[in-house]
């Protein structure tokens, strides 16, 4: 079981990171920034990889500088089946009030 989460460039599910990481940063969807910049390469190419790689050098610089702690990923817990309560005077169980 993974208990860790991995960097943005390891993941599997993004190409470097840089719009997930300004999401995550600034609290939004990063769909929206990413719709943003495909809408960018039909129209100028070269400006949308300048504006890619300039978030990328930011969000670099920002984990470096100040990082994130990691949270490490929940592991799951077995629940194990409650025993009945016995009262020392009685020998039949009680419910354990949850």
């Amino acid at each position: 079981m993974q208990t860790y989460q991995p960097s943005l460039i390891a993941r599997s599910d993004t190409l470097l990171g840089v719009c997930e990481g300004i999401g995550e940063d600034l609290g939004f969807n990063p769909t929206w920034l990413r719709a943003a910049l495909a809408c960018t390469v039909f129209f100028n190419l070269a400006l949308a990889v300048g504006i890619y790689l300039g978030l990328g050098v930011i969000v670099a610089a920002i984990r470096w500088f100040h990082p994130a702690p990691r949270k490490p990923m929940p592991q799951q817990v077995s629940e194990a089946p409650a025993e009945p309560v016995v009262a020392e005077n009685d020998r039949e169980p009680l419910l354990a009030a949850a």
